[in-house]
């Protein structure tokens, strides 16, 4: 709809080829390991990617198609670094969780170089993806345009906004904390704990939406209603809803909270698997 007539091939063949990677398919790779970051999350952040691009359009903020399409395949390779390599034959894709965001950047280059990407290409791609850092210092980047800024930040946008706004993402969490005890990431002590904690989470992600990255989140109202006559942002609403049902659940012990997660069974199979 914004770029009628665009050859759409190298995001349609880098999500073929993620959606190998994923699966184990992709020469070099294991298949993902992590229940987190898996492939569902990286699809979920494409589409709210695409949807970003064409709700900045209808609010008249036109981006150039080649400097899009490499916001498309960053958004697909955004996670990269979380599966291993074939011989690496120690733990599961969560021990990388610290330095995920350097792998993945090394993956995108890595992939540019065998689909014969560009010197330019390969580093706007890896600066985008980079944006996903939380830790990132944005004021230090060396943007290589205005338009691979603002992908770059629509493309954070699109990691935070497709995880919460994820209609299983609170029983997710389960699997967050496994691949943060793997990476040692401190500061958590059970997953209900981490759950407690994602409260403060969504302050945290307000804050970046709109002190680090522009509030490019506002353009998911122009796309639902230029797409859908929706005068609603949907993410905003799941997101609220999802918080709301943090807040309540919140209010009982441990084993209560468990078993008022039970989207997509992970909970409950989490459970089995410990016991088994």
């Amino acid at each position: 709809m914004v770029f009628p007539g665009t050859d759409a091939g190298p995001v349609i063949k880098a999500f073929q080829d993620t959606t190998r990677l994923y699966a184990g398919e992709y020469p070099g790779y294991q298949a993902c390991s992590t229940g987190y970051h898996d492939f569902q999350h990286c699809a979920e952040t494409l589409l709210a990617m695409i949807r970003l691009v064409h709700g900045a359009a209808a609010a008249g903020v036109r981006l150039p198609a080649p400097a899009v399409k490499l916001g498309m395949i960053a958004a697909l390779l955004h996670d990269s670094g979380y599966v291993q390599e074939k011989d690496d034959a120690t733990g599961a894709g969560g021990k990388h969780t610290q330095i995920h965001v350097r792998r993945s950047m090394d993956f995108a280059g890595h992939y540019g170089r065998q689909n014969s990407f560009t010197a330019d290409a390969i580093i706007a791609c890896q600066t985008m993806i980079r944006c996903t850092d939380l830790s990132a210092d944005f004021n230090a980047i060396l943007w290589p345009s205005r338009d691979v800024e603002l992908l770059g930040k629509m493309l954070a946008a699109a990691d935070l906004l497709a995880q919460m706004a994820d209609r299983a993402h609170l029983e997710k969490l389960f699997y967050l904390y496994q691949e943060f005890q793997e990476g040692l990431v401190s500061g958590y002590n059970s997953a209900e704990d981490l759950l407690r904690k994602t409260l403060n989470f969504y302050s945290l992600a307000a804050d970046r939406f709109k002190n680090k990255l522009e509030s490019v989140d506002r353009f998911m109202a122009s796309h639902f209603t230029e797409r859908w006559g929706i005068q609603e942002d949907l993410y905003r609403i799941a997101i609220e809803n999802e918080k709301a049902y943090l807040l309540n659940i919140m209010q009982h012990e441990d084993q209560e909270m468990r078993r008022r997660l039970r989207r997509k069974g992970i909970v409950e199979k989490l459970r089995s698997d410990k016991n088994g």
